[in-house]
């Protein structure tokens, strides 16, 4: 057994993940609910687990029998074996010694599941395991003192932001495909679905993403299962007078938001109670979406589960194979026949909302958004937008056709009128809300054969920011996997036919980021947000604050232990108008009138704000507002000698 001490001399290791830049505007966080790819049963032997070699690292094991222990084959059948396997490498000296230290940590229940899970789950790469750590994610800080427990959730990537660079990486390490339809635990040959998170994901870099997160709060549930375990699986209760599931005595599950009480009359749900909890102050107790709070790069949030948990529930049985019949056409030679039979995706209906669902979901984005704002808190995320999907409704009575989901959104409390719970409405300029569902070339995987247009979207503006930057409007951008959509929309009444609202006259387009086709291709319609303010109803708008909100964050990180005078003024004031400026050389700021003003001395504080320390700095901007129209008027006031040889003809 080998003591760590400082080495001298020349040596080689893995370089750290390259951190984002503090502005980059294209990061998306996914809260959602995955389960961890498994790997196919290996030998008696197998090469040590990085998540084991840490832990024995940790334990100031680093070599045994002259060996690094990341280069040792062991066994992970049992703690027993795996101790024997590394009494067989060690020498005479280092038995006795290795034995006494790892005897009393191998007998423990936790141990016998971390092998397993090293066992049966793909293994770990050396840049995921250091990401988190430079958070201080790791044993013996904010996971605890329990190492084992520690490296146990590690391994199961549970409930911790995973940096993810391509989907190849995503898909090595999650089942996002293995959604099970009639068990949650799918066993061989068991029809199958992609899972809501790893549609979104897929969306989001097959549109041009470049880097996300993914927090997995726990595994999903079936597709048949009940309206009330569905919820349960995102927003698991550990205790109160609500009607249990097995999800709720699932150790290894979070709630995807924090604070949710469930109210359960028999198998259906009937709301939520309780106010909004403020962010814990502890990144230790972060749960789901509060993670955000430890991720400055990150611009957007998705909780691709929202709808699905809240979606009426599906007959419980798959339909049979039919033969498609393909129509007789010429066709060229190069392109694929048509499948024989639908796949299972298509041949189940998509997640769909009754009036209940559509309310619960709606108070769910309501509680994201105050999650954000964390009212009350000095702490907030105000510069991440919240995207989302409008769901898919059923064909009730109280529910709007498509057509008409503007002006039912007019006329309904919550949506642009005060609620009547005192809840308030989705009146926020960070909240987006994509439509219609897209049919792509991989949605046949999803439920319905079609995807939820959230990941697309968020992959569209990400896209946009890293061509264009995130103060231009993603509005005219392509999409690159647009085949159709569900429901088949009135393009031009969703885009030009305008109703009465409480905030003006709107169309579609100017509430929800409509995506479509157009003479040009598959296009990003509108980019809006749900605001009540004009000024900020352009997304863009608000984006170009998200930079400022994030340009100021930083400023104030750096200079938080500066003495608070009249030179930390100054700094604080040519820090942020050197941002201005290079908005405005960007095409950010409007140039009709004054574009910014910086101000941060006696004129913004007070003197209880300098006896507490507070520095307060104000910035003035006027965004340059995108083109939503062109209007071209053709007088024909000289057609009169065309219009007479037309006659004559």
């Amino acid at each position: 057994m080998t003591i760590t001490r400082p080495r001298p001399g020349l040596s080689f290791e893995v370089a750290l993940p390259v951190a984002a830049h503090p502005l980059r505007t294209d990061i998306a966080c996914f809260i959602g609910t995955v389960a961890r790819r498994r790997v196919p049963p290996a030998g008696e032997l197998q090469a040590m687990p990085n998540v084991l070699a840490r832990w024995l690292a940790a334990q100031r094991i680093e070599r045994v029998g002259g060996v690094p222990v990341a280069q040792l084959r062991v066994s992970l059948a049992s703690g027993a074996r795996f101790v024997e396997t590394l009494l067989a490498a060690a020498s005479a000296d280092e038995a006795a010694g290795l034995a006494e230290l790892l005897a009393a940590q191998t007998r423990r229940p936790v141990f016998a599941a971390l092998l397993k899970d090293c066992r049966t789950l793909t293994p770990l790469p050396d840049a995921l395991i250091d990401d988190p750590r430079l958070r201080s994610f790791q044993p013996r800080s904010l996971l605890g003192t329990d190492e084992l427990a520690a490296w146990l959730r590690i391994q199961r990537l549970h409930n911790l932001p995973v940096a993810l660079e391509s989907f190849d990486t995503f898909d090595a390490l999650f089942a996002w495909d293995q959604h099970g339809i009639r068990d949650r635990r799918v066993r061989a040959d068991d029809p199958v679905l992609a899972t809501p998170l790893g549609v979104a994901v897929r969306a989001f870099f097959g549109e041009g993403g470049r880097r996300c997160y993914v927090v997995r709060s726990g595994d999903p549930s079936d597709v048949f299962d009940t309206r009330v375990s569905r919820f349960a699986a995102c927003f698991p209760e550990p205790r109160g007078p609500f009607v249990p599931t097995v999800f709720d005595a699932d150790t290894e599950r979070c709630p995807q938001l924090p604070g949710i009480r469930r109210l359960m009359a028999g198998s259906d749900m009937t709301g939520l109670r309780s106010g909004a909890p403020p962010v814990a102050q502890s990144a230790a107790d972060w749960v789901g979406l509060e993670h955000v709070y430890g991720l400055e790069d990150v611009s957007f949030a998705l909780l691709p589960d929202l709808i699905d948990a809240c979606a009426r529930p599906v007959p419980s049985h798959v339909p049979p194979a039919e033969v498609v019949a393909a129509d007789e056409r010429f066709v060229e030679c190069v392109q694929e026949a048509p499948p024989d039979n639908l796949p299972v995706g298509r041949r189940l209906p998509p997640p769909r909302l009754d009036a209940r669902g559509l309310e619960l979901w709606r108070q769910l984005q309501l509680r994201a958004l105050a999650l954000l704002d964390n009212a009350g808190r000095s702490f907030h995320r105000r510069d991440v937008q919240l995207l989302a999907s409008l769901p898919l409704l059923s064909d009730a009575t109280d529910l709007p056709p498509p057509a008409q989901w503007i002006a039912w959104m007019a006329q309904t409390p919550g949506w642009m009128l005060p609620a009547a719970d005192g809840e308030g409405s989705l009146l926020s300029d960070r909240l987006q809300i994509a439509y219609p569902w897209v049919r792509t070339g991989d949605s046949a995987d999803a439920q319905g054969g079609i995807e939820a247009p959230e990941g697309t979207l968020a992959g569209v503006l990400a896209r946009s920011a890293l061509e264009r930057g995130a103060y231009r409007s993603a509005g005219t951008r392509p999409l690159q996997r647009y085949q159709g959509s569900e429901p088949v929309m009135a393009w031009t009444q969703a885009t030009q036919q305008a109703h009465w609202t409480p905030l003006g006259s709107l169309t579609l387009a100017e509430r929800v980021c409509l995506l479509g086709p157009t003479p040009r291709g598959p296009q990003l319609l509108s980019d809006v947000t749900c605001a009540d303010d004009p000024r900020t109803r352009q997304a863009c708008v608000r984006r170009l604050i998200n930079v400022v909100i994030q340009a100021s964050r930083g400023a104030g990180n750096d200079l938080s232990f500066e003495p608070n005078g009249e030179r930390l003024w100054a700094r604080v004031r040519e820090r942020l108008s050197d941002l201005m400026r290079v908005l405005l050389t960007g095409g950010a700021l409007s140039t009709d009138g004054t574009p910014f003003v910086v101000r941060c001395g006696r004129d913004t504080m007070q003197q209880n704000d300098l006896d507490a320390g507070r520095l307060i700095a104000q910035i003035e901007i006027q965004p340059a507002q995108p083109i939503q129209r062109i209007v071209v008027v053709l007088n024909l006031r000289d057609a009169g000698p065309a219009s007479a040889f037309a006659n004559a003809a």
